[in-house]
């Protein structure tokens, strides 16, 4: 089964809490085993700011 039917427990809002602003959404959503989408509604939901691209190394 997909994990996009899976409910976000605590343990997935912590690590989304812990990777945001690390890590590209991209990233995070691979890390997390969930689609882009579900990662920035939660993000959003939760008030998690979070990174849409990688910073540019200067």
């Amino acid at each position: 089964m997909g994990r996009w039917k899976q409910s976000w427990s605590d343990e997935d809002i912590k690590k989304l809490r812990a990777l945001a602003g690390t890590m590209p959404v991209t990233m995070i959503a691979k890390e997390l085993g969930r689609t882009t989408g579900t990662v920035l509604a939660k993000a959003v939901e939760q008030k998690i700011p979070i990174l849409l691209r990688p910073r540019e190394l200067v």
